[in-house]
């Protein structure tokens, strides 16, 4: 009788192997042999799931992005107001568990530019990712938590291209940007917008 074999199990088996060794060795280092290594299986079932590294590593941003919208739903549960947005920029820094994630899609980057169907789904999540953060901070803004002086837009527009930024520096200058600097400058800019 043949084996029965879960294939989104098995998806999802390699997919948790690639994060596991992305952490170990780095993008860089990342390859289709050692992510079979990693899950157990022998490197030519990997091309049965993912016919290369690209597409896995594809997967593999999409479940990061998954999980990164889950664990904000989480994060944000209960808050409200200005500390809402607050966590909602943390969630994005390269900071903590995300730090790894955050990295891999810094690096992705670079293939957003060459390519028009990858730009089109990671840009997607960016912008759901913006349109929170528009929505907090009017929200923050009616409360009287963030002031009301400056178009909402405009002032979550300016928190979401800080935090691009502080993310690419924290990525490619850990040393100078450690994760309390990010922190900081993130809570020095929010408060002039009390």
């Amino acid at each position: 009788m043949p084996k029965v074999v879960d294939h989104d199990a098995r998806r999802e088996e390699l997919i948790a192997a690639t994060w596991r060794t992305i952490r170990r060795l780095g993008l860089a280092g990342t390859t289709t042999r050692e992510i079979a290594k990693e899950a157990g299986y022998a490197h030519g079932l990997l091309a049965y799931y993912f016919p290369d590294k690209d597409a896995i590593l594809d997967a593999a941003l999409e479940r990061a992005y998954q999980a990164a919208r889950e664990q904000l739903g989480a994060r944000l549960a209960g808050r409200s107001g200005r500390d809402a947005v607050r966590e909602v920029l943390l969630a994005a820094l390269p900071i903590g568990e995300a730090s790894v994630e955050t990295q891999v899609l810094v690096m992705s980057w670079g293939t957003m530019v060459t390519s028009e169907a990858q730009r089109a789904r990671r840009y997607a999540s960016h912008r759901e990712w913006r349109d929170t953060v528009r929505v907090l901070v009017r929200i923050a803004a009616a409360v009287g938590e963030m002031t009301a002086e400056q178009d909402p837009g405009e002032i979550a527009d300016a928190l979401v291209a800080l935090v691009d930024g502080l993310t690419l520096h924290g990525v490619m200058n850990p040393a100078e940007y450690p994760e309390r600097r990010l922190v900081a400058t993130l809570d020095r800019v929010l408060d002039r917008y009390r």
